[in-house]
């Protein structure tokens, strides 16, 4: 080949290559560039969804943290919900309780196995018979995020429609208890109801679990609640043939109702009888159909509600204390409440806003002490179920307090 055609033959590769070259550019360049640009876009959305997650898990983290536990030398901020209130040395309290194990030697006797009553449990069937305004609603909100979180759980929301009877005759809780010993397992059953009694009908026991709730606070959230148009509507529905009652009513002041001696705002003990309902008996939810549970404030009563708390239930718990109570819930009833904690972060508006009085108006602290006077009984039924969650709640907690050199 001569050199001229060599050299001709040399350009027309070279042109050949160049043509291909440029031809490749506009195509490939842009979507190496774009390509880039979604995968510089999708690192950023991630590392700001990342970065987000972590900071909502760690504020979850620190919020389910036990303020109390600050009180014992360690560190935490509260889930939410108030304190129990009081003062750090007070034996109502968390601290004050765990002061008073520590001071009689009974702190390091302590066992979560011993407290917990659901291994006495003869069918996995959580009945939760809520009393009135403890904040049953609320519990009803979390169960429902718990059943959709958990599949092998189901709530039965039949005892939701059912109106409350606080006496039962023998045929009645034969009824009642029969129901509920024949739901399948995994279910959760929540409904107003006074505590049964399954061994009188030779049923299997279920899970039994409560609330309680400061009886002064609970009465007056009862009073509230009474003229609230959310329960006059429902009552409406119910039985719309019924008496209207007058304006005066609705807008009758609860500092002048106690201090007037409206029938409604006396709280008398040993009554057996109200001129209006007013659930004051907090502790005939736990006390049962015994004619001896009726008087209000009844020691033997109280005495009756107490025996039951200790052998039946595996939790009573309290929103005044929302993190000690998901604890203990978690820990001891781990089959219906894996993940409270979570599912209660995750939908604290609904859970705390569910029918909640949204007119509450001021209420003296001097009323205040003119009711407790005659509350003793139930204030003393009312801290031993607080004391005894505390209890339960320190028992988990024993090798972290081991390390913080607490326990001695």
């Amino acid at each position: 080949m001569s050199l001229n055609a060599e050299r001709s033959y040399k350009m027309k590769l070279r042109d050949v290559e160049n043509a291909f070259k440029y031809r490749r550019i506009p195509y490939p360049k842009r979507s190496v560039e774009l390509i880039a640009l979604l995968a510089i876009s999708c690192t950023f959305f991630l590392f700001m969804h990342t970065n987000k997650l972590n900071s909502r898990l760690k504020e979850m983290e620190v919020k389910l943290q036990p303020s109390e536990f600050s009180a014992l030398g360690l560190t935490g901020n509260h889930i939410s919900g108030h304190d129990a209130g009081g003062k750090h040395d007070d034996i109502n309290t968390l601290h004050g309780t765990f002061q008073y194990l520590k001071s009689t030697g009974q702190l390091q006797q302590l066992s979560a196995n011993r407290l917990n009553n659901t291994k006495h449990a003869e069918i996995e069937v959580l009945f939760f018979n809520r009393a009135a305004k403890v904040g049953s609603e609320s519990m009803l909100e979390l169960f429902m995020a718990l059943e959709k979180y958990n599949e092998d759980l189901t709530l039965e929301r039949r005892g939701l429609h059912t109106r409350t009877v606080r006496q039962m005759n023998k045929n009645q809780r034969r009824e009642s208890a029969e129901f509920v010993a024949d739901l399948e397992e995994g279910t959760m059953y929540i409904e107003h109801i006074n505590w049964l009694d399954f061994d009188e009908f030779d049923l299997p026991k279920p899970i039994y679990i409560n609330l309680v709730r400061d009886p002064v606070e609970r009465v007056i959230s009862w009073f509230f609640y009474a003229r609230s148009s959310y329960k006059n509507a429902i009552e409406y529905r119910k039985r719309p043939n019924q008496k209207i009652k007058p304006e005066s009513w609705y807008k009758k002041n609860f500092n002048d109702c106690v201090r007037s001696g409206d029938p409604e705002c006396q709280y008398v003990p040993h009554t057996v009888k109200d001129s209006i309902a007013n659930f004051k008996r907090q502790s005939l939810f736990y006390c049962g159909h015994h004619d001896d549970c009726l008087p209000f404030n009844s020691p033997t009563a109280v005495q009756m509600a107490k025996e039951h708390v200790e052998r039946d239930y595996a939790v009573v718990g309290s929103w005044e204390d929302t993190n000690i109570t998901l604890t203990v819930l978690e820990n001891y009833i781990p089959r219906f409440f894996r993940g409270a904690k979570l599912m209660y972060e995750m939908h604290n508006s609904k859970i705390t806003n569910r029918n909640k009085n949204k007119r509450k108006p001021f209420v003296e602290p001097e009323v205040k002490e003119m009711i407790r006077r005659n509350f003793t009984n139930e204030y003393e039924f009312y801290y031993f179920c607080k004391q005894r969650l505390y209890k339960q709640y320190l028992a988990l907690n024993l090798k972290e307090l081991e390390v913080h050199g607490l326990l001695n």
